[in-house]
């Protein structure tokens, strides 16, 4: 499979939207509690504003058709400046999807690798992540890309 990873455009926007919907509806199935069930999850704005953001990056893939059929929202972080915390910057994956028709055929292998070597010559500390504990095919997917459990936020219904 021929897979080229860029830098999203404002052109991308209605590609990226079909992902973003199809993840949306996934955690509004599983934690309904939490997220609610909208028409259009990633607005136009929202795209260009993150596209505008020095600290955010969307990274996309594409086919040999030139269709997007993956992406990943990266943002860059920093510790907050408390004496107790050693200063850190770090890149922060806020959203990775490849579409259900290609999944399990390494795209979404290729792109993690691309996103850590952007952090990488960024010069950051780190990637992190955070995945829903109901998502077992994504901690799979990137344990199995060397990430390990750095914390757990716990919840008590009430």
């Amino acid at each position: 499979m021929n897979i080229k990873i860029r830098e999203a455009t404002q052109n991308d926007y209605e590609s990226i939207s079909t992902l973003v919907k199809e993840v949306h509806s996934l955690h509004v199935k599983n934690r309904p509690d939490v997220y609610a069930d909208v028409d259009n999850p990633f607005t136009e704005e929202r795209f260009k504003e993150i596209l505008d953001d020095d600290k955010t990056k969307i990274f996309v893939a594409e086919d040999c058709n030139n269709e997007i059929i993956a992406y990943s929202i990266i943002e860059i972080m920093t510790t907050r400046n408390i004496p107790i915390l050693i200063q850190r910057k770090f890149a922060y994956i806020d959203d990775l999807c490849v579409s259900s028709n290609h999944r399990r055929k390494g795209v979404g292998r290729m792109l993690f690798r691309h996103i850590v070597d952007y952090a990488k010559k960024s010069g950051y500390d780190a990637l992190e992540l955070t995945v829903w504990e109901f998502n077992s095919d994504a901690i799979k997917f990137y344990e199995g890309l060397g990430m390990t459990t750095r914390n757990r936020r716990m919840e008590l219904k009430i």
